[in-house]
């Protein structure tokens, strides 16, 4: 096909400079040769005005001429406008409209061409070769129309092949989208060529369609699929579920969209899934019936595992979990029990708690950990009493000791160790308020004093009755440096002896 730069420019002819030669006086050979560089110059200079008149043509008339957006036309040759410009089957148009419709005219076949090209790269002779040579022979029709100067006949047969070129743009998407289901019905019917025919065709007008092109490896693989696909069956029909399930999964390797492979690999896998359920479920009840609920209790955590959504395997879980639990609670009500028949109350409390903790509303536990709690509080406040029998001396100590011994005394069918505890207290609380009789030695030259019974003068012996506990002796000489004596007294020291003398003698002005 010729293109409109072939035929739609005309080329204009350069102008004719006149040449006036300048007369002179000289003569001969002079006068000639004078003549000779006069035309050269005229020639020059006319061959300047005649470029010049070519490039303001270029910039300032030939854009007149040219639809807004279409690339410049190259030169071609132009109907002669010496004579008034008609149409075919038309009246004399002014030069201004058919100007106009040149214009249109290679406007439109700009587009045209722009459509065949288009059109080309989409293969449109694979799909619809019949309405694309007719459009090409429309524009043809424009063409030689444009070249006679029918310019209205141009105007109407490249209207008409511009809309058969966009017609064919228009089936563009649902001939690929027909190719394309075509293919995927074939790779349905397994039809590895026929499906692969239909994807290259859908390709050979659409390269970056995504399904063609996953539609062409599909059916590029399609046969090696079919082929593990029996190969699994026929494992399964024998029961290798383990091979059937690896020739399913190097099938849809291959094909992630293999037939029938997705869901037989979910069918295997939820049988296996089934059997080591049912496996799990039986170890668990074995062992629950054998009395080993912790294996019991992995067991259903396995099963449950296995079937999130199980209520068999939840109940079961349930059942050995309470039975472990009763048994712990058990374990420490006995515990209990024990350290409360020996006495050992901080144990029984800590176990009765232990039980409280496992099951809240578990009858007696709370109450049972209450008691022994202060059962254990009582037995310390003795035992701290009994340790240091020497605070007694301290009336509110002793106070305190004799509540505690009446609470003691309270206590219902107290225990071995418990009354042996109250026989002592009575026994400390009694020798802390007998008084024991001490020896103080001096040396009759130093003033003894004793905090809280009071002075006790100079002496060189001095015997005195004082209750169990804590003194201090204070003996004072002039020109002597003052002593301080503490001593202790209990029961268990009776007839001691305290020295309380100052010796040591103070130096003045030294």
């Amino acid at each position: 096909m010729n293109s409109p730069r072939d035929h739609h420019e005309p080329d204009d002819g350069a102008p004719i400079v006149p040449v006036r030669f300048a007369g002179g006086d000289a003569t001969g050979d002079e006068h000639a040769a004078a003549r000779a560089t006069q035309v050269r110059r005229a020639f020059v200079v006319g061959a300047a005005i005649v470029l010049f008149s070519v490039v303001l043509a270029v910039i300032f008339v030939l854009p007149r001429y040219l639809a807004p957006g279409s690339p410049a036309p190259a030169a071609v040759p132009a109907p002669a406008e010496s004579a008034p410009a008609t149409v075919a089957g038309a009246p004399t148009m002014e030069p201004e409209a058919i100007a106009e419709l040149r214009r249109s005219n290679q406007a439109q076949l700009e587009q045209l061409l722009g459509l065949v090209d288009q059109l080309e790269g989409k293969n449109v002779t694979a799909w619809a070769a019949s309405e694309f040579t007719a459009a090409r022979g429309q524009i043809s029709e424009g063409e030689k129309a444009y070249r006679e100067q029918r310019y209205a006949a141009a105007d109407k047969a490249y209207t008409r092949a511009l809309t058969s070129l966009q017609t064919l743009l228009e089936r563009i998407d649902p001939v690929v989208a027909e190719a394309v289901e075509d293919g995927y019905a074939k790779l349905t019917a397994r039809d590895a060529a026929g499906a692969e025919k239909s994807f290259r065709f859908a390709l050979a007008i659409t390269p970056e369609h995504e399904r063609a092109q996953t539609g062409l490896a599909r059916a590029g693989t399609l046969d090696q699929v079919l082929a593990l696909i029996n190969e699994a069956a026929g494992y399964a029909e024998l029961g290798d579920l383990d091979a059937a399930l690896k020739r399913y999964r190097e099938a849809l390797a291959l094909d992630a969209e293999a037939p029938g492979a997705a869901a037989a690999v979910a069918r295997i896998e939820e049988e296996k899934l089934a059997a080591r359920f049912g496996r799990a479920m039986s170890d668990g009840l074995g062992a629950f019936a054998a009395e080993r609920f912790d294996a019991a209790k992995s067991a259903f955590k396995t099963a449950l595992q296995l079937k999130p959504g199980s209520r068999d395997a939840a109940d079961a879980l349930a059942q050995v979990e309470n039975r472990i639990l009763a048994d712990r609670i058990a374990a420490h009500l006995r515990a209990a029990a024990t350290a409360e028949r020996d006495e050992r109350w901080s144990e029984a409390a800590s176990q009765y708690r232990q039980a409280a903790k496992l099951d809240p509303d578990l009858d007696g536990a709370s109450a049972n950990a209450a008691r022994a709690s202060a059962r254990a509080k009582l037995d310390q406040q003795i035992e701290t009493i009994l340790a240091k029998p020497q605070r007694l001396a301290d009336d509110g100590v002793h106070r305190e000791a004799r509540a505690v011994l009446a609470a003691a005394r309270q206590q219902p069918a107290p225990g071995a160790r418990l009354t042996g505890q109250i026989t002592r207290l009575e026994n400390t609380i009694t020798l802390a308020r007998t008084p024991v009789v001490i020896t103080i030695m001096s040396d009759k030259l130093t003033d003894v004093t004793i905090y809280r019974v009071g002075e006790l003068g100079r002496f060189g012996q001095h015997s005195l009755s004082l209750i169990p506990g804590s003194y201090v002796a204070v003996g004072k000489r002039d020109g002597f440096r003052d002593v301080r004596v503490e001593f202790n007294v209990s029961p268990a020291q009776a007839d001691a002896m305290i020295t309380v003398r100052c010796e040591q003698k103070l130096a003045f002005g030294s």
